[in-house]
C-alpha cells in the first residue's frame, strides 16, 4: 500500500497557496467525502511526484498520515502546472471500508503482438480509451481493465459491452449506456489507413471525452457514501 504524509492547511486559497507552491514546494489539497467535513491539507511536491509516477496510482488506495492519525483515500483529481513539473492542487476522496468508490483505472491491451488484424491483415491498433471509470469497493479496485487483442480483426471495434461482467466492480450506468469504443484495428490499404475509419474513431474519441466529463456526477452518485462535491467546493 502507498503511504503519504500530509499536514493540515490553516489558510485556504489566495496568496498562501501560491506561496506554498512556489517557495515551500507544497501542494494544496482537499480531503473530502465520507461522513466527515472536507479538510484542506498540504502535500510535499517531491513526495507527490514519486507517488504519481507509481503504476496505477489512481486505482490504488492511499494511506495518509495526518497528525499521526491514519485515513484511507484515493486520488480523485490532480492538477499540474502546464509547463513545469509542479502540482498545483489535488483532490483526495475518503474511502470507507465496505463502501463503493468511483476511480479511474487504465485500459491495458494484451497480446498486441498476436493481434490477428495486425499480424495477418496488416492493420494498426487504435487505442481509443486509455483509461476508464469503474465503481468498486476499496479492496476490489482492479489494477486495470484488460482487453485481449489476439482475435481482434481488421475494422473490428471492442466496445465496453464486449467486456465480461465482473462481480468485483462495475462501470457507471451512463458509461454503459454510451457503450464507448475502447480499442479498434484500423485497416491499411496501399500503405495508408482508410480515411473513413480514422474519422469515425476520431468522432468516437471526441464523444467519449465529453462523456467522461458528463459521467463525473454519475460516478459520484453511485459512490455517494464517499463523495461530497458540494462540500468540497465550499472548502475551496
Amino acid at each position: 500500500m502507498i503511504n503519504l504524509k500530509v499536514e493540515k492547511r490553516e489558510k485556504v486559497g489566495g496568496l498562501s497557496s501560491k506561496k506554498a507552491i512556489k517557495e515551500d514546494k507544497k501542494v494544496p489539497a482537499i480531503i473530502y467525502g465520507g461522513d466527515k467535513e472536507p479538510m484542506p491539507v498540504f502535500l510535499q511536491n517531491n513526495e507527490l511526484i514519486k507517488i504519481i509516477s507509481s503504476e496505477n496510482v489512481f486505482g490504488s488506495v492511499i494511506e495518509i498520515d495526518i497528525d499521526n492519525k491514519k485515513e484511507m483515500v484515493v486520488f480523485k483529481e490532480v492538477q499540474k502546472h502546464p509547463s513545469k513539473n509542479i502540482f498545483t492542487h489535488v483532490d483526495l476522496l475518503r474511502v470507507i471500508p465496505g463502501k463503493k468508490v468511483a476511480v479511474t483505472v487504465p485500459v491495458d491491451l494484451a497480446n498486441i503482438d498476436k493481434c490477428y488484424g495486425v499480424k495477418i491483415e496488416g492493420g494498426v491498433i487504435n487505442h481509443v480509451m486509455k483509461e476508464i471509470s469503474v465503481i468498486a469497493k476499496a479492496d476490489s479496485i482492479p489494477e486495470s481493465i484488460v482487453v485481449d487483442m489476439e482475435e481482434i480483426k481488421s475494422k473490428e471495434k471492442v466496445r465496453l459491452s464486449s467486456l465480461q461482467d465482473n462481480a468485483d466492480y462495475d462501470f457507471p450506468s451512463s458509461l454503459k449506456t454510451e457503450d464507448p469504443v475502447l480499442v479498434s484495428v484500423l485497416t491499411a490499404r496501399g500503405g495508408a489507413m482508410l480515411l473513413e475509419d480514422e474519422l469515425e474513431e476520431e468522432v468516437d474519441a471526441e464523444a467519449q471525452e465529453g462523456d467522461v466529463a458528463a459521467t463525473d456526477k454519475e460516478d459520484d452518485k453511485a459512490a455517494e457514501e464517499n463523495n461530497s462535491e458540494d462540500s468540497e467546493k465550499e472548502a475551496e
